[in-house]
């Protein structure tokens, strides 16, 4: 490529990404999804870092000094910047009341080796093979980042397919539905329908639990909640079944805008069933929208001891 057609190359290059490259920033620090929303939407939205440092990098590689510089240093100096920028603006996003992750600070650097990978001038001087190897590794980089996303949106259909079955712990992915400060983890050798269960630990703290929070939102065409809970201490555990809907997850979370009730969890096998006409009418000052849930929590308070129970068959009828 002779040295005008070049200039114009650059020239167009920069016009192209000097704007994405300032969008994708703006984003970075103001938007993204919500607490709630979708793992497909909060995954996609973690592979942005990987654009915005390919973009980021191939600036940084049409910036004379840096296209020019012998192509050891080239790389050095790329994945010198993507490291402090992606330092940097983890920093800021923490400062600001964002996460800072270390997961984004890896996927910044996934970012800088696709640019350097393909955009930089020193990767075409390279053989053939070289060249090849080098993009390959970048593109089994980008793939293995966007397993999170796949994953995702693998669970998201299987829990569509699956509903009203919210959990029955049969498929690969159903652990990740659930979050909470007890430890989980699929267990194989107790389970009441199926082959797996939840295995629940929770510790003697003031709140140990675990919430649903993964799964289709619509519950107005049912009537009951049920689900199975074994418990293998010879004692009875009371545990505390809540849930809620968006209103009160986007309000202030008052006890009483909610569905509470406290169960006691006999030695062994327990089915347990809330009529969904009960939790519509739990609120005390409207009425629940079953069509927008958001949360479904089981808790213990103030346990003496640790205490282990298995969960399973999770669904509405």
């Amino acid at each position: 490529m002779s040295s005008p057609r070049r200039d114009i190359w650059l020239s167009r290059t920069r016009f192209i990404l000097w704007p994405l490259a300032v969008i994708l920033a703006v984003l970075l620090f103001l938007g993204g999804p919500g607490y709630h929303s979708p793992r497909s939407t909060s995954a996609a939205w973690d592979l942005g870092h990987i654009l915005l440092f390919f973009v980021w990098g191939s600036l940084l590689l049409t910036w004379t000094p840096v296209r020019e510089a012998p192509p050891a240093r080239q790389w050095g100096i790329a994945i010198l910047f993507c490291v402090v920028g992606g330092v940097v603006t983890e920093g800021i996003q923490f400062l600001v009341g964002g996460d800072a992750s270390l997961g984004d600070l890896l996927r910044d650097q996934v970012g800088g080796v696709i640019a350097l990978s393909w955009v930089s001038p020193s990767s075409h001087i390279l053989s053939r093979g070289r060249r090849r190897m080098v993009r390959g590794l970048s593109v089994v980089l980008l793939l293995v980042a966007s397993l999170p996303l796949a994953v995702a949106v693998a669970d998201e259909g299987i829990a569509r397919a699956q509903f009203p079955l919210l959990a029955d712990f049969e498929t690969p992915f159903e652990k990740d539905r659930w979050e909470g400060g007890a430890r989980a983890s699929v267990d194989r050798s107790v389970s009441r329908h199926g082959n797996a269960s939840l295995r629940v630990e929770m510790e003697p703290s003031l709140y140990s639990g675990i919430s649903l929070v993964y799964f289709p939102r619509n519950w107005k065409n049912y009537h009951f909640l049920r689900l199975e809970v074994f418990n293998p201490a010879s004692e009875e555990i009371p545990i505390t079944c809540r849930i809620h809907d968006r209103r009160h997850e986007e309000g202030e979370q008052a006890y009483e805008d909610r569905f509470n009730r406290t169960l006691l969890l006999r030695p062994g096998w327990n089915e347990l069933g809330i009529d969904l006409s009960e939790v519509a009418g739990a609120p005390h000052s409207r009425k629940m929208d079953l069509g927008e849930i958001r949360g479904l929590g089981l808790f213990a308070t103030k346990l003496s001891a640790p205490r282990t129970v298995f969960v399973d068959y999770v669904r509405l009828e």
